[in-house]
């Protein structure tokens, strides 16, 4: 059985404490085990933003390397792949642009030294050997959509569902089939806001592409239930279904942790076959976990939080 923790984002304390309340116990050398032999699956984004990136990082490669846990990448883990790779055409494929560079700078000041960015340098080569996605008798894990389309593509591109350089390239090019997947996969899916509207994200950035709510049905919802942003002009009325050709819910039976969304207040079930685990640590919020003993239907005793 797993215990399946969200994202971290550098906090590490609540690391510890979330496993110790899970009843994982370290060893002499850090390692946490579950004396019944449980297994953690961590949701990706363990490093930017927070204080104790380093050790989030020891803690969680060190329960998989152990065999104690298992990981998927996230979106953070991805980026900070691209943004330390280089271009064959020139730069980085993720450009160090201001923004991008304040996302990152976190984890930059973490290994700012010659000898600890020798280690990060290895982390960077772990990261490529995470699955973008997990398929585990009874359940599915993904960092952020479990849309059948691309998890089907990344089959076929990467039986392993891990990177390959040459993947990595060709998904740092804007309109490939590569950069699709990814975006969707770790990204989650987005849509054009109706009539020109916009709204300004956590870090103020003005949008005009809104994330969805992919475990949702749109035709059966308000535009509340179904954009991850409230936008107020909007809130109350029903999706407009038709304009969204592209969109996609899941409608399995099998149950689908994921992480991504900054999710606030009381941790709640989502469907009875989804659930959100990211509740903001890195602003304010809560690392939550999810205690799951093989039921396909999730329940709210489920949650468990740090």
């Amino acid at each position: 059985m797993y215990d399946l923790i969200g994202d971290i984002h550098g906090h590490a304390p609540e690391l510890h404490q979330l496993l110790q309340k899970l009843g994982y116990v370290p060893n002499a050398a850090g390692i946490y085990r579950h004396p019944a032999g449980r297994q953690v699956i961590f949701l990706g984004d363990f490093i930017d933003r927070g204080p104790a990136i380093r050790e989030t990082l020891q803690v969680v490669r060190g329960m998989v390397d152990a065999g104690t846990a298992l990981a998927v990448m996230g979106n953070h883990e991805y980026n900070a792949l691209a943004f330390w790779a280089f271009d064959p055409t020139g730069g980085h494929l993720r450009p160090h642009l201001p923004h991008h560079i304040l996302q990152h700078l976190e984890t930059i000041k973490a290994f700012s030294t010659k000898e600890l960015f020798a280690e990060w340098r290895d982390y960077l080569a772990w990261f490529m050997r995470l699955p973008l996605f997990l398929e585990l008798p009874g359940l599915r894990v993904v960092h952020a959509c479990w849309d059948a389309r691309y998890i089907a593509y990344l089959r076929r591109e990467l039986p392993d569902a891990r990177l390959t350089p040459d993947f990595l390239l060709r998904a740092s090019r804007a309109g490939s089939e590569e950069f699709r997947a990814i975006e969707i996969t770790l990204k989650g899916q987005e849509t054009d806001l109706p009539d020109g509207r916009h709204f300004f994200d956590k870090d103020g950035h003005r949008r005009t592409r809104v994330r969805t709510a992919w475990w949702r049905d749109p035709a059966a919802s308000t535009y509340h239930d179904y954009f991850l942003e409230r936008i107020e002009a909007l809130a109350d009325q029903p999706v407009d279904a038709a304009a969204l050709p592209d969109a996609s819910y899941y409608q399995d039976e099998t149950p689908v942790f994921f992480g991504h969304y900054w999710l606030r207040g009381e941790p709640r079930i989502l469907t009875p076959h989804s659930v959100c685990l990211d509740y903001s640590v890195a602003k304010g919020g809560e690392l939550v976990g999810y205690r799951w003993q093989g039921e396909p239907a999730l329940t709210p005793e489920g949650l468990v939080r740090a």
